[in-house]
């Protein structure tokens, strides 16, 4: 049985949120790219996915916090 995602609101200064985002986007770069070519790696897809929708949800609500529209007010 797969239980639902738990959603944690977090506030963050656009500063911090620039710099984490910074930061998570390098890691998942690495996750793809880098770490997948070392000896004895073992993917966890599972992982890459769940990073990469916690890089997308961060882009969203930096551009929000930007004054940019999000893709589903479009």
């Amino acid at each position: 049985m797969v239980l639902p995602m738990q959603q944690i609101p977090v506030k963050l200064s656009l500063e911090e949120l620039q710099a984490l985002l910074e930061m998570v986007e390098n890691q998942l770069f690495r996750m793809k790219f880098i770490d997948s070519k070392m000896p004895g790696h073992k993917a966890n897809p599972e992982k890459q996915r769940f990073a990469a929708s916690a890089v997308s949800t961060l882009q969203e609500a930096f551009k929000k916090a930007k004054g940019f529209k999000s893709k589903d007010a479009a």
